[in-house]
């Protein structure tokens, strides 16, 4: 069952709230997470594909660079992320179909699971909060999927509230058209999902060593 703004919450924004928030505020500012998260996020997945040794050797052609992005795909399309609260029945997904993107009351089918206490996840996407996703991540909030680089789109996800917010507070995302508001915007993006998916290769290392 899809949901829409008008299953909004009332004073204080429930789980369902905060998402039906995120999904419209993506939709309508599909341009920064197509232009300016997306290919940060698409740049982490396609370093996955590259062997350790070749990375070592850090010699890599315009066509190997563009063969590995090309191989990721496009982050925000086709891919299914799931908000699994540990302490609640409630169960919601955010679906890429495309060049949409709605709100299901379900997990079915998912690639990706994000999950946590209800307000740990609440708080992270919510725009009007502060919280960190890099300070949450592996504390409050735990990610997972079958397919490494799918989760790394979760984590993409993750940091939209933290730039939309940013943007608001000093950019208006709906005229970038200066270099110098591009250029931070970028900056912002490149820095906070960096720091995301080490945090969480350190997360999976550190699990994969305790077994």
């Amino acid at each position: 069952m899809l949901r829409t703004l008008t299953d909004r919450g009332s004073q204080k924004k429930t789980l369902e709230a905060v998402l039906v928030e995120l999904v419209h505020e993506i939709e309508e500012d599909r341009y920064m997470l197509l232009e300016y998260l997306g290919p940060v996020v698409d740049g982490c997945r396609a370093a996955l594909s590259v062997s350790l040794d070749r990375a070592r050797e850090a010699r890599f052609s315009d066509e190997d660079i563009q063969e590995y992005i090309t191989a990721a795909g496009n982050s925000f399309e086709d891919i299914t992320i799931c908000f699994n609260p540990t302490d609640s029945s409630e169960r919601y997904s955010v679906v890429f179909d495309g060049t949409k993107v709605y709100l299901a009351d379900d997990c079915e089918d998912v690639d990706v699971v994000i999950s946590g206490a209800t307000e740990a996840i609440r708080d992270l996407l919510d725009v009007d909060s502060k919280s960190s996703p890099v300070d949450e991540l592996g504390v409050s909030i735990d990610v997972s999927a079958s397919e490494p680089r799918d989760a790394l789109v979760g984590l993409g996800l993750l940091c939209f509230p933290s730039l939309l917010r940013m943007a608001r507070s000093g950019v208006d995302p709906s005229s970038l058209l200066a270099e110098d508001a591009d250029a931070v915007i970028i900056a912002a993006a490149s820095d906070l999902v960096t720091k995301m998916v080490r945090r969480w290769i350190d997360l999976q290392l550190a699990s994969t060593d305790r077994h």
